[in-house]
């Protein structure tokens, strides 16, 4: 009876030893999803304008370099009809300066979009870099289609 409480206890841990070594893209996700943030812009009655951006610098994973602030920003319009339409984003500032600050476009395969919890075919992604900063405090922003300034604050986990 001894040996088979043994047995099962034995089973149990390396079951869950074994869950757990395999969950580190799981830990990536929970990562970029806790920061990560949705803005949603009212165009009209029917259209919307959806902005996630996600702070990429607390991911601890070996695409993510810590020499810049880096900041994925996707965006798409949705016009009610079910198609969805281009949208550019302008003025980006980090911690209200555009100082040295970089915006690019990013493709379809950049290695750095399957770190974010949800990419899709109708958003369009660009790269925000931003020199590096101590600041705890982080806030980006950016000028919408309708010239409105929309600011977004993050905190760096130290």
């Amino acid at each position: 009876m001894r040996f088979m409480a043994v047995v099962l206890v034995a089973f149990l841990m390396s079951g869950c030893a074994s869950k757990l070594a395999d969950n580190m893209d799981e830990k990536t996700l929970d990562y970029s999803m806790a920061n990560s943030k949705k803005i949603e812009i009212k165009n009209s009655e029917t259209s919307k304008t959806f902005v996630i951006i996600t702070y990429i610098n607390p991911i601890n994973h070996e695409l993510v370099t810590q020499e810049s602030e880096k900041f994925i920003v996707g965006t798409y319009k949705a016009s009610g009809d079910g198609a969805f339409e281009k949208v550019t984003l302008s003025g980006f500032q980090v911690n209200g300066s555009d100082e040295n600050l970089t915006v690019a476009p990013l493709n379809r395969d950049y290695p750095l979009l399957k770190l974010l919890p949800t990419t899709n075919a109708w958003t369009n992604y660009v790269l925000v870099q931003a020199p590096k900063t101590d600041e705890i405090e982080m806030e980006i922003s950016f000028e919408s289609d309708q010239s409105q300034r929309v600011p977004v604050k993050f905190r760096k986990d130290f």
